[in-house]
């Protein structure tokens, strides 16, 4: 009981804490684009730099106490090298601007990842990005010039991820201080399930058209020879038959034919295994199927996509893998 009253209170400690925070920043870090200025940086002392002051502080004690200049000179050169790390930690981000590209969805176990542009006018040293308390970067140094940076996110489990803030943050000098914005992105990152070969893959997939032969025929292969064609301006001249235009003196054209396989339909309830394997034996037909340039469909549970075929439609369906919650059942 006891337990569940403090992890209430926990809880409820960390939804006021997150109210209070996005009120202060008034949603402003909530961009695309991020270029710091005085508005949006944050600078303070950092641990480092509060342990220094705790010291300047006691040195200013004891030589007031013990009349002792020397140690009163201390103090201020102490509170003066405080001073200018402030104003150098902010002049070191200032100008800094960050750019959104893209996000990057992976296949689990591996990371998804975020692509953004950073550019400077000047040098800005001793640069960190930071997701969820996690150091992602360092930069020791960048030049005045315009990169784009990787950033591996923290998700490596099948899912879809909602971008939390990304902390942008500087030690720089002497790790005294600590200089950082914020950035806030609005884009969902997916993180696909790991692809696995079934066993077997005549239970899962079953034929959308029925055809006597079993095969259709692709006009742009190259398997078979299929017949002649006449010659017509820009086609390869490679697929000119020289055999018949020495006996006719007439340019043909060599056609060819190869047979792939009927549409297919992948279907949830048709694979063996618990929620997790089906899903990763989905997301390995399907990206087979793009890659072979097979058209295909997909039944998972009440979540239909017609036969298709294509990046967007690999795409879709591949998301839809990612946020299917049922409970897994072995």
């Amino acid at each position: 009981m006891r337990k569940n009253n403090n992890l209430a209170r926990s809880t409820l400690f960390f939804q006021l804490k997150a109210k209070l925070f996005s009120l202060l920043l008034k949603n402003k870090h909530n961009t695309e684009q991020l270029t710091l200025t005085h508005s949006n940086i944050y600078i303070l002392p950092s641990k480092l730099g509060s342990s220094f002051l705790l010291v300047t502080i006691l040195n200013f004690i004891l030589a007031v106490n013990y009349q002792n200049n020397l140690i009163l000179v201390m103090a201020y050169l102490m509170l003066v090298v405080m001073i200018f790390s402030l104003l150098l930690g902010y002049n070191n981000v200032r100008g800094l601007a960050l750019s959104y590209k893209r996000h990057i969805a992976n296949y689990a176990p591996q990371c998804a990842q975020l692509e953004l542009e950073l550019s400077t006018d000047t040098i800005c040293q001793s640069l960190q990005f930071i997701y969820e308390k996690k150091i992602l970067a360092t930069f020791d140094e960048t030049t005045p010039t315009s990169q784009l940076i990787h950033l591996d996110l923290p998700m490596n489990q099948r899912g879809a991820y909602p971008l939390q803030r990304l902390k942008i943050i500087s030690h720089y000098p002497f790790g005294l201080v600590s200089a950082w914005s914020y950035m806030q992105l609005t884009q969902t990152v997916f993180v696909y399930p790991q692809q696995r070969k079934p066993v077997q893959q005549e239970n899962h997939q079953h034929n959308k058209n029925s055809m006597d032969d079993g095969d259709q025929k692709n006009m742009h292969g190259s398997d078979e020879f299929d017949g002649l064609t006449p010659h017509q301006v820009g086609m390869n001249l490679k697929r000119v038959s020289w055999k018949h235009y020495a006996k006719t003196q007439q340019l043909m054209v060599k056609d060819f034919v190869n047979y792939s396989a009927q549409s297919v339909f992948f279907d949830f309830n048709q694979l063996q295994g618990s929620t997790e394997s089906r899903l990763q034996q989905l997301s390995y037909l399907i990206s087979q199927a793009y890659l072979q340039g097979t058209t295909y469909g997909l039944q998972l549970e009440s979540i239909s996509f017609e036969v298709s075929e294509g990046k967007e439609h690999c795409k879709n369906c591949l998301e839809a893998l990612s946020r299917f919650s049922k409970i897994a059942k072995d």
